[in-house]
């Protein structure tokens, strides 16, 4: 069984320089790179009159804890030299969440619906899959143990057959509260 934190359990974190202790904002997204095990980094959105977001690299992340983010300083805005720049083929978590996924064969095996990480390495674990509303109620989601070579497009994530097979009961449906077959 995964170990993770959950991207949803993340965003909203608040993200505290270890230098000063002060609070610099609040986690927005993680961001990645399609084909790579780890995150590149965070989207953290600051605080006051107008919203700045920074991307901040998964390098000056310090600590990704339960109740905080703890990061180096110092940061640069996004237009700023010395700031993350997001490249083409790089996404923020949240675009990812909703797309199908797909078995290499054509199956359907449910929507994305959260991406599992590890808090200490900011390695990504698996996704969180959902199979719809009632089955989720039911049975539970699932999780699918992340592949980096797995195919990630604007529509879908497709897997290998193989890769299927891998796929866990993440928590417990109706069904299995009240232990029914």
């Amino acid at each position: 069984m995964l170990r993770g934190m959950k991207r949803g359990w993340l965003v909203g974190l608040p993200v505290i320089s270890s230098r000063t202790g002060k609070k610099m904002g609040v986690v927005a997204d993680i961001i990645f790179k399609p084909g790579q095990q780890k995150i590149k980094g965070l989207l953290v959105s600051s605080e006051g009159f107008v919203e700045r977001k920074k991307h901040i690299p998964l390098e000056r992340v310090r600590t990704i804890g339960r109740h905080a983010v703890i990061v180096d300083e110092p940061l640069q805005n996004d237009g700023q030299a010395g700031g993350l720049p997001i490249e083409g083929n790089e996404e923020y978590g949240n675009r990812i969440l909703g797309r199908q996924l797909l078995r290499g064969d054509g199956q359907e095996l449910g929507l994305i619906s959260d991406i599992i990480l590890d808090p200490n390495d900011g390695r990504i674990e698996g996704f969180e899959i959902s199979r719809g509303l009632i089955d989720d109620l039911l049975e539970g989601r699932y999780i699918l143990p992340y592949d980096a070579s797995n195919s990630i497009s604007e529509d879908a994530v497709i897997v290998s057959m193989e890769q299927t097979q891998q796929i866990k009961a993440y928590n417990r449906g109706i069904k299995a509260l009240l232990d029914i077959k």
